[in-house]
């Protein structure tokens, strides 16, 4: 699923993460084939919604609540990306993989994946 524009922000509950340079969100259903062993086609119905959401952020000292999420496997409640456009993907995720690299230059960056919990995911379009 394409970001509707390039300017995107990302939050936690009411708090907004910061120095986050890219949100990509990827949502998909997977198909359960559901066909009779005496069809002569294929019936498929769809399965459930699943979604990831994909930051790459300057890394800091304010990235802590994702960090506990890798360090303990806690839920982050309420994990929400907004589009400039008002459009927003918003569900309680865990934090399936969380890399710092730093740069010859010193600068630290943050790639985090989020995997929503249960397929609590709701996509709102204003």
């Amino acid at each position: 699923m394409p970001s509707p524009t390039t300017a995107a922000s990302f939050s936690i509950g009411a708090t907004v993460v910061a120095d986050v340079v890219s949100a990509t969100v990827n949502v998909s259903r997977q198909q359960i084939d559901v066909t009779p062993i005496d069809s002569t086609y294929r019936q498929m119905v769809q399965g459930f919604l699943e979604g990831t959401i994909s930051l790459e952020m300057f890394y800091d000292a304010s990235h802590a609540a994702l960090v506990t999420g890798i360090s303990a496997g806690t839920v982050i409640t309420a994990a929400k990306v907004v589009w400039a456009s008002g459009k927003h993907i918003t569900g309680d995720a865990f934090v399936s993989e969380f890399n710092v690299s730093v740069a010859p230059n010193g600068v630290a960056m943050a790639t985090c994946t989020l995997v929503f919990q249960n397929a609590a995911i709701t996509v709102v379009s204003p």
